[in-house]
């Protein structure tokens, strides 16, 4: 299964992503917002094995998210957390030297798609440390509504970290905040 948008292609991941995919899971800044990494190599190895054997399968779909010409530049991921409520969940990581230029909420804009129209979602959710503005951002860009702070919502590297949590449903308005404006 894979994803195209207008830039983008979300398809499986293969192990010689490893070339492009772990400068960017082991670099220390990429990573300081997640509850995992800096990789080692064998942390890589081991994602690429396990995504390898998701994708085969019913969700969750994790994919590897190249441009047109094959340039890796990060991953989206993509998870039913409870089919009998037609919740989802996404995630994204866009490497640093192809931050700034859109492709985050193209990927998220991708997944969302991707789970109303082929899935039957009624609800997608994500989350984002409170301190990564960035991510908000493309989170309210991609069309989900910030609904409120979980406290003491991961163990992250040995200490409880918050999270914010966004979402969007299948009847709002598509195209991020700006298309909700009167």
């Amino acid at each position: 299964m894979s994803i195209t948008t207008a830039r983008l292609r979300f398809r499986p991941f293969v192990s010689a992503d490893h070339t492009w995919l772990h400068p960017i899971a082991s670099d220390p800044v990429v990573t300081r917002y997640t509850d995992w990494g800096p990789n080692t190599v064998d942390d890589t190895t081991d994602f690429l094995a396990d995504a390898a054997t998701e994708g085969a399968g019913p969700s969750p779909w994790t994919w590897a998210v190249t441009q047109a010409d094959g340039t890796g530049i990060g991953s989206a991921s993509l998870d039913v957390v409870s089919a009998p409520h037609r919740r989802a969940r996404i995630g994204y990581l866009v490497g640093p030297a192809h931050q700034g230029a859109g492709y985050g909420t193209e990927i998220a804009t991708g997944l969302v798609s991707r789970a109303f129209d082929h899935h039957g979602i009624r609800r997608v959710e994500a989350t984002c440390h409170p301190d990564n503005t960035a991510s908000a951002r493309v989170l309210e860009k991609a069309g989900l509504l910030l609904e409120g702070r979980m406290r003491s919502h991961l163990l992250a590297r040995g200490a409880w970290r918050d999270s914010l949590l966004f979402a969007t449903l299948d009847t709002d308005p598509r195209g991020g905040r700006d298309s909700r404006a009167p």
